[in-house]
């Protein structure tokens, strides 16, 4: 079809000499209506790239006497991927023709820049920020630093892996079996009991304790390591 279509426009321009010596459109004209279109159209939340697909070479548009116009029936304000642009000219020898583009929106994510294991404490040396195309992140990663210092890795992730809150989790503080101090706070004093822990925890997590003193087995919450709070 292509071959079929480039032979008719020889064709034509050979059988309209005249038409054919007029100034023609530049097609490097149309890619900028493009994309200043999709510019002005499309949502400013993230940084973006768009890309042309080239018409055919041998496509012969007069020259517009006017401005370029371009259109769509797509939403472009969050339009991602491969999205068609009417271009068309309303003046002189009228013309209109679809043109391809390609979306691609970007964020700075953080990415791992060393092997970490399962149980480690993830540190700011541990990553960097790099630009990723949004459309290939699987999954929802993390904006913020603090969304990632100082948690505990939950599985093995290799270097180069984009990280996610997922990935991550509260430091285990308290381990089953250790020996803790059970506080309970009122105002102008503190009660401390020495306990022990009955399961595993994590910063502000209730876990089962035992208070060594009477026996009994209550909850508390996890506030540092070695120290459980039945106040919170």
């Amino acid at each position: 079809m292509k071959i079929l279509y480039s032979l008719c426009v020889l064709v034509w321009m050979l059988l309209n000499p005249a038409r054919a010596e007029q100034p023609l459109q530049s097609h490097e004209s149309i890619y900028e209506t493009v994309k200043d279109y999709i510019g002005q159209n499309i949502s400013p939340m993230y940084e973006y790239e768009v890309s042309v697909v080239p018409i055919d070479n041998l496509l012969a548009l007069s020259a517009c006497l006017e401005p370029l116009q371009a259109y769509t029936t797509s939403d472009l304000s969050k339009a991602s991927g491969r999205v068609a642009v009417g271009v068309r000219c309303n003046s002189g020898n009228r013309w209109s023709i679809f043109v391809t583009a390609l979306i691609k929106f970007y964020q700075e994510v953080p990415v791992l820049t060393q092997p970490v294991q399962r149980g480690d404490i993830i540190t700011r040396q541990h990553f960097t920020f790099e630009k990723r195309e949004i459309a290939r992140l699987s999954d929802a990663a993390a904006a913020q630093p603090e969304q990632l210092e100082n948690k505990q890795a939950t599985r093995f992730l290799p270097a180069g892996v984009v990280l996610s809150p997922r990935a991550v989790a509260e430091p285990i503080l308290i381990r089953r079996g250790e020996k803790i101090a059970i506080t309970s706070s009122r105002p102008g004093f503190e009660v401390r009991m020495n306990g022990q822990a009955m399961m595993d925890g994590a910063r502000g997590q209730k876990i089962r304790v035992k208070n060594e003193s009477s026996g009994r087995v209550i909850s508390a919450a996890v506030v540092e390591t070695g120290i459980v709070s039945v106040d919170h």
